[in-house]
């Protein structure tokens, strides 16, 4: 029997393949250090989220441990329900900690959801119909862009949503019999979605809405019930499971004011749809969110836009001769296309514009684009800018961003070397005459080592929430019998919140500088692209250990406020 050669085509698909997950494992090099832990890009969120995550995962209930005196914050049901993030992120979190810390095993599980995500970017482009070469070609546009690097490379669940929604998708579009089953489980499926990540409520809703257009379930009664039924099961079991991990029932949290809604919602566009101002900032940041992190997306949109148009004036022309050129597409294609259209601008109206939500969105956009150019192709196939006019398109869209595909770690290792040392000299001498564990307030810069220890009690400043007013704050540090305090200064960056510029005066006011280190500790201000002598010359951070002079404020029998 004689073996068939591949084609040419196939070589090349192969090849890119190849390339486009050797890059992947490249760009691995750098998982835990390029960006820093709890970078500046999203706020000590890695930490923060990989915590929860395990508190829900043990005790069934998404909250940070500690509430400093205040009332316990919930998040609600809407964002509570996240029991699928609890089980990737969680349980890992369980069995490594403390022999490794939160970050890196929350990036270590994000990095094996990339690997997922970028192996399902082509799996679902194949069996939707689009040539091998063109769907190797999307998943190196993927890996090739900074913004996967970022997205790849955190303890957060920004890429987990993205992959959550595009497999939402592809399982609508496959639904054709329309059984009662079948709608059930997808009512079901568009309320569970939100297990993993509460910007699916908007992103899912979308693709739930071009569903049910295109069954057009307002004509068949029984088939709208039978989805109804679904939908209505998932959210009393969620209602359920959030009541028995959290003791209360809420939509949006209670118990303190940095709940996710009341700090995100304040963000979203379509709350001020009137306003030209946030409009037109939303779009701006939106196109400058793509320039930077996947500039490829943007050549593709705008190509994809400009043959849709070169496609309609054809079509007009040959009309007028008595000729009509119609695009074949099938039904799970024009799904996709619709859903990559309404998720878009549910992403754009219904979200924040912070930049590590551009993956929540991004594959799915990818897809769409992708098909786009499959459709061109098959329409002009016996044109020369048929195949090849869409394989430039795509080599263009790559080569764009391809410059920031692979990190520079001097920035990142340099921080990561010089917080292990500070660290570990801090905590040795953070010590106290006393039986309990001393106490010790984290900046975000070195948490994640910090948490390690076992033997201390680690408290992150993020949660805190300093108070701006000196005596507030005072009495707050005793309160909570807070012995020792870790801040970082630097030349580049500073604190944005009265409470934490405030700080360091009144802890020289109430105790003394222990010990201090120089060196690089945070990402704040700095760019990963220079040299270190050019980081040298901007300057050097300083990491100060603050002793707490014990004070008679805290209560009479001796308890901590709060947890």
């Amino acid at each position: 029997m004689r073996l068939r050669t591949p084609s040419p085509r196939s070589l090349a698909a192969f090849s890119v393949l190849v390339i486009s997950f050797a890059v992947f494992g490249i760009q691995l090099r750098t998982l835990y250090t390029v960006p820093v832990f709890d970078s500046v890009r999203w706020g000590g969120d890695e930490t923060w989220l990989t915590r929860e995550f395990v508190n829900q995962a043990e005790h069934g209930s998404l909250i940070y441990p500690e509430s400093f005196g205040e009332p316990v914050r919930t998040n609600g049901v809407l964002a509570g329900s996240m029991w699928g993030n609890a089980l990737v992120y969680g349980v890992p979190g369980i069995i490594f900690f403390p022999r490794f810390d939160y970050v890196s095993i929350g990036r270590t599980v994000t990095a094996l959801l990339s690997l997922v995500l970028i192996g399902s970017l082509y799996l679902i482009c194949r069996r939707l119909g689009v040539s091998p070469l063109l769907s190797a070609a999307s998943v190196a546009l993927m890996v090739l862009s900074q913004g996967f690097v970022w997205a790849s490379h955190s303890a957060r669940y920004d890429l987990v949503t993205g992959l959550v929604l595009l497999w939402y998708c592809y399982y609508l579009s496959k639904i054709e019999k329309q059984t009662l089953w079948q709608m059930a489980i997808a009512g079901a499926a568009g309320i569970f979605t939100i297990c993993f990540s509460p910007h699916l409520l908007t992103l899912a809703f979308g693709a739930t809405i071009v569903f049910l257009f295109v069954h057009r379930m307002w004509k068949r009664p029984s088939t709208l019930l039978a989805w109804l039924a679904g939908v209505i099961t998932a959210v009393v079991l969620l209602a359920i499971a959030y009541v028995i991990g959290s003791g209360e029932f809420s939509l949006f949290g209670r118990g303190g004011t940095a709940g996710i809604f009341t700090f995100v919602l304040r963000e979203v566009p379509i709350l001020r749809p009137f306003s030209r101002n946030v409009q037109t900032s939303n779009l701006l940041e939106r196109f400058h969110l793509f320039q930077t992190d996947m500039p490829g997306m943007l050549l593709l949109l705008f190509a994809v836009l400009v043959m849709r148009l070169a496609y309609k004036l054809r079509q007009r022309q040959l009309r007028r001769r008595g000729t009509r050129l119609l695009v074949v597409s099938t039904q799970s294609q024009r799904f996709f296309l619709w859903c990559g259209v309404v998720c878009t601008f549910s992403w754009l109206l219904m979200e924040g514009s912070r930049p590590y939500y551009l993956f929540h969105i991004a594959p799915l956009l990818l897809i769409g684009c992708v098909i786009a150019l499959e459709l061109w192709n098959e329409v002009f196939a016996s044109r020369w800018f048929g195949e090849w006019g869409a394989l430039l398109v795509m080599i263009a869209a790559i080569a764009l961003g391809m410059s920031h595909a692979i990190p520079s770690a001097v920035l990142g290792e340099a921080i990561a070397r010089d917080r292990q040392a500070a660290i570990s000299r801090f905590l040795r001498e953070a010590t106290i005459d006393s039986s309990r564990k001393s106490r010790i307030l984290f900046d975000v810069a070195g948490l994640d080592r910090a948490l390690t220890d076992t033997s201390r009690g680690v408290l992150t400043l993020d949660m805190f929430q300093p108070p701006a007013n000196a005596e507030a704050l005072i009495q707050k540090l005793h309160s909570n019998r807070m012995d020792y305090v870790v801040l970082r200064s630097s030349p580049v960056g500073s604190a944005f919140e009265p409470g934490r510029m405030l700080l360091p005066r009144v802890l020289v006011s109430i105790g003394e500088v222990r010990d201090s280190a120089l060196g690089f500790f945070y990402d704040d201000g700095r760019s990963y692209d220079v040299s270190l002598i050019r980081l040298i010359d901007e300057g050097l951070d300083t990491l100060r250990l603050y002793r707490i002079q014990p004070s008679n404020c805290s209560n009479s029998d001796g308890s901590v406020v709060g947890n």
